[in-house]
């Protein structure tokens, strides 16, 4: 039925954002616990740097590709009713995850997790837009981002504990346990709704944005060109995703109903909601981005074991968790634009110093470095979600919900892809003469994975097979150096776009 009004918020308004943090938290713990487990696949499966990022990418694109869909369907069919159909899915996904026997397997298993996570985040965040009225929405959302910055904190502690102790597989066995729970407590809390006058599915914007999304990433994966050939040119498959996203745009302008609705005509030169998504989606391509190389690092440089590659992560959480309670008062005396342009200007200078910690062989500095990361992202992040969401009208707050987490997941998306190119490319480079001058008979690639590199150099022996795992050590520390600073100089111009005043007759709320 459609939703009732609840201008004055729904009386039990804190069960029901319990319920969906419950939800929320299983699929934030699920995401940042395989981060953890990247170098155990590596070597169980034998995947390569380009395998382990379309491992992390396809559960990302898949996210990215149908969260305007499936918010246009939680609006038509109903909020809960599309949420607990995520979870069946993720609980199915997660036990294919489990069996799985190869990369591709594991890569189509974690796309399947995406498609039931894209069920399941618009469906969250527009309930809780539904259900709390517009003076106490900024608490909610910054409850909202608190549980999602939880899962910075149990989920790479629950997948440091599980992949040592009972293997990279468990992480996806105990997705099941946890998603039974969250689906009771979502069947018995959570109210049914649903828009009054939802709009129509558009079907043909749906497969363009999807088609555009992963044609990207494919050519940023592959642009490097150090493993087997690719089956379609990464320049190719770069222009044929441009051409396709042109083409979401043409429709967005032409189309009666698009899935990218125009805004109205008044905010159509500089739409606050368009600020707040560039914003988001910069802080997560950073965050993103940097925990794909940063756990690696920790595991196949450092030499760290994945419980204390957990405990290393711990400074990352408290910049999230420490900094989500206090951005709503600093919105509140700076104003939205200006909060996000200083969350982007912090992760920049988290990054930088990242990039020479790195460098200095030394975890401390590096620790501190994550911290900043991570407060300047939750500063961008909660702020961006406030926004979109607060000038949503209630009968969109499944569309807007996921264009929100379009932008987020579209960022971190490609901050895997650019920035786990930038360390394959400089690693392959670096590698290359070594391989070639290993005796007959030793099995290593310039374009493994760094964990597929040492475990080949331990088993070669001698001081060949040292002096192949001390370039790969050094390569990869020089690589996420460079990393660090593409992602450095994103956030920066993300922040002085997010910087420049609005036009005249907006306040500062709408920055």
């Amino acid at each position: 039925m459609p939703s009732p009004d609840l201008s004055a918020g729904h009386p039990r308004r804190r069960a029901i954002l319990a319920a969906l943090c419950a939800a929320l938290l299983v699929m934030s713990v699920s995401v940042m616990a395989v981060t953890v487990a990247l170098p155990a696949i590596a070597r169980d499966l034998r995947a390569t740097t380009g395998q382990l990022q379309w491992i992390t990418e396809s559960t990302v694109l898949a996210l990215a590709s149908l969260l305007m869909a499936m918010g246009a369907l939680a609006d038509r069919y109903g909020r809960r009713r599309i949420l607990l159909g995520g979870l069946a899915v993720f609980a199915a996904a997660s036990l294919l995850a489990a069996l799985s026997r190869s990369p591709g397997q594991l890569v189509a298993a974690r796309a399947l997790l995406g498609a039931g996570n894209a069920m399941i985040m618009p469906a969250t965040l527009s309930i809780v837009r539904e259900v709390f009225p517009r003076d106490a929405l900024p608490r909610a959302m910054a409850a909202w981002a608190g549980v999602a910055s939880l899962g910075v904190v149990l989920g790479p502690l629950t997948g440091g504990l599980l992949v040592e102790h009972a293997g990279w597989r468990s992480l996806f066995l105990a997705n099941v346990a946890a998603v039974a729970g969250a689906a009771t407590a979502v069947a018995l809390v959570v109210p049914a709704s649903r828009a009054g006058a939802p709009r129509p599915l558009d079907v043909p914007g749906t497969l363009l944005l999807s088609g555009g999304f992963v044609a990207l990433v494919y050519a940023v994966i592959e642009a490097p060109g150090h493993g087997p050939p690719a089956a379609v040119p990464p320049p190719a498959a770069g222009l044929a995703g441009a051409a396709v996203l042109a083409g979401v745009a043409l429709r967005r302008r032409t189309a009666a109903q698009p899935l990218l609705e125009r805004p109205p005509a008044g905010e159509r030169a500089a739409p606050p909601a368009w600020t707040a998504l560039t914003a988001a989606a910069t802080g997560f391509f950073c965050l993103m981005g940097t925990l794909f190389l940063v756990t690696q690092y920790f595991q196949d440089v450092r030499g760290h074991s994945p419980s204390a590659t957990a405990l290393l992560l711990l400074p990352l959480a408290g910049g999230q968790l420490g900094m989500v309670p206090l951005t709503p008062r600093l919105a509140a005396r700076f104003g939205l634009r200006r909060t996000m342009a200083g969350g982007l200007a912090v992760t920049a200078l988290g990054l930088a110093l990242a990039s020479a910690a790195a460098r200095s062989g030394q975890d401390g500095p590096l620790l501190v470095a994550l911290a900043l990361l991570a407060a300047g992202n939750a500063a961008t992040v909660t702020t961006a979600s406030t926004a979109v969401m607060a000038a949503a009208a209630g009968d969109r707050a499944g569309s807007a919900a996921a264009l929100n987490e379009t932008a987020f997941k579209l960022g971190g998306s490609l901050g895997v892809a650019v920035l786990g190119s930038v360390l394959a490319g400089h690693l392959a480079r670096r590698l290359e003469p070594v391989t070639r001058a290993l005796p007959p008979g030793a099995h290593a690639s310039p374009s493994e994975s760094i964990s597929g590199v040492t475990a080949a150099a331990r088993a070669l022996g001698g001081p060949a097979g040292e002096r192949l795992a001390a370039t790969a050590r050094e390569a990869f520390t020089e690589g996420f150096g460079r990393a660090a600073l593409v992602a450095a100089a994103v956030a920066l111009a993300a922040a002085a776009i997010t910087a420049i005043p609005p036009g005249k007759g907006r306040n500062d709320d709408d920055r």
